[in-house]
């Protein structure tokens, strides 16, 4: 007999006051979203983006393309919602929301995608990600800029390219995967992903604790990383009680989106549909003129995927993409004062792709010698009122307040005259 269990969990983490994740475990969908937009917009966003789903929960269908379908236009309908309630609602404007949702069928689990909340596949001991981040560090990732290392420290790696509520058309990844026995899928927010390391998460899911105890060690490792984000996590295991129970951890191989060799970014980016590495059958939706692969991968929609990538990273970035970048905040300087950008900290070619927001009274000069390296290089805030908080709590130079009150008794006594020649007012004494 095979079943499937499902179990999710959410946590605030350690730095944000308040949650904008939000997740849906039901019968047979499950989902995670992470909303943006501060203040209660982010959480509107991401549990709005949820509701399309729900009633999908219990459906029956007469095959896994209709079912695979019927989950994106879910996708599509959740963006819609949230564009409509932010047209509607000013107080709303600026919000969106990643979503990453599964449909189980049968033996089949059926993945939609957007944003970076990902997916993971877990089975006979190997760990892979199995759906692809959208967001500009990848981009710089997919392209040999900077290593996957390096991408988990970049000031820009929250910076996505792709989320719900950000324009009228949404660009879905989907998938269909066969799975087996003893399989476990994750779904999870970047708040558990970017502290967390594939090997640990890995390693909690394959040892033999039940599903809460696993979601409580993964939100317990991310707190103990930071928490600087929400922590939003949600664990499906695909039961088969007449095999026989796996007994203790098993050894694990990691298997992340990005170790596909000469696979280009642009070219992902104008397929629709991820076929995941290593470990299984994996089907995208796919027409009949599909059906021979060396046609179906000819230079001329070969072409056309590239002209597709570089349209979406122009358009994403400088055209309804200027929606992300004005979502987006860092610290650093100009010259020599301390100054609040939007956007991000790059250029795309001789392009910039940040501007000045609002200037601070500090200059490097009133900045304790520790902390300018860091203001020099940058590093991100989450909105307008965070960069304030921060800018405000950068640390002085300790002999700032003494220079200041010298400065002020200079100020008050070398006025050109001394005391006494103001005292006569003749110059004698």
């Amino acid at each position: 007999m095979r079943r499937f269990i499902a179990a999710g969990t959410s946590d605030v983490g350690r730095v944000r006051e308040g949650n904008e994740d939000a997740y849906l475990v039901a019968d047979s969908v499950v989902a995670v979203a992470d909303g943006m937009g501060g203040h209660l917009a982010g959480e509107v966003a991401s549990s709005t983006a949820l509701e399309p789903l729900r009633e999908l929960d219990g459906r029956i269908f007469p095959d896994a393309g209709e079912a695979l379908t019927a989950l994106r236009d879910a996708v599509v309908a959740a963006n819609e919602t949230v564009v409509q309630m932010a047209a509607d609602e000013p107080s709303y404007r600026g919000m969106g929301t990643t979503l990453t949702a599964a449909l189980l069928e049968g033996r089949r689990l059926h993945v939609a995608h957007v944003g970076d909340s990902r997916a993971y596949l877990f089975r006979d001991g190997t760990f892979s990600q199995l759906t692809d981040d959208h967001t500009f560090v990848q981009h710089l990732i997919d392209e040999g800029q900077i290593t996957r290392e390096e991408a988990a420290k970049h000031p820009q790696r929250s910076m996505i390219t792709r989320a719900i509520g950000v324009s009228e058309e949404i660009d879905v990844d989907a998938m269909t995967l066969e799975l087996q026995p003893d399989d476990v899928v994750l779904l999870c927010s970047d708040g558990l992903t970017g502290p967390v390391s594939d090997q640990a998460i890995a390693e909690v899911l394959g040892s033999d604790d039940d599903l809460d105890t696993s979601l409580d060690r993964l939100i317990e490792m991310a707190n103990e990383a930071g928490g600087p984000d929400n922590i939003t996590a949600v664990i499906l295991r695909f039961e088969d009680s007449d095999a026989e129970a796996t007994q203790g951890p098993r050894p694990v191989a990691i298997q992340t989106r990005d170790d596909r060799g000469g696979d280009d970014w642009a070219n992902r980016l104008g397929s629709f549909g991820s076929i995941g590495s290593g470990g299984g059958s994996f089907i995208s939706q796919q027409s009949s003129d599909r059906d021979d692969p060396a046609r179906f991968g000819g230079l001329v929609l070969r072409s056309l995927a590239i002209v597709v990538g570089i349209a979406l990273l122009a358009g994403g970035l400088y055209g309804g993409g200027r929606f992300l970048l004005a979502q987006s905040y860092f610290i650093s300087l100009e010259e020599e004062q301390v100054v609040i950008f939007q956007g991000i900290d790059a250029d795309l070619g001789p392009l910039s792709l940040s501007w000045v927001s609002e200037r601070s009274e500090l200059m490097i000069d009133d900045v304790a010698p520790y902390y300018r390296p860091t203001l020099e290089e940058g590093f991100p805030a989450a909105d307008i009122n965070d960069a304030r908080r921060l800018v405000r709590g950068i640390p002085l130079r300790e002999d700032q307040g003494e220079d200041a009150e010298d400065a002020e008794d200079e100020l008050d006594t070398d006025d050109g005259a001394t005391p006494d020649e103001d005292a006569t007012g003749d110059g004698t004494p």
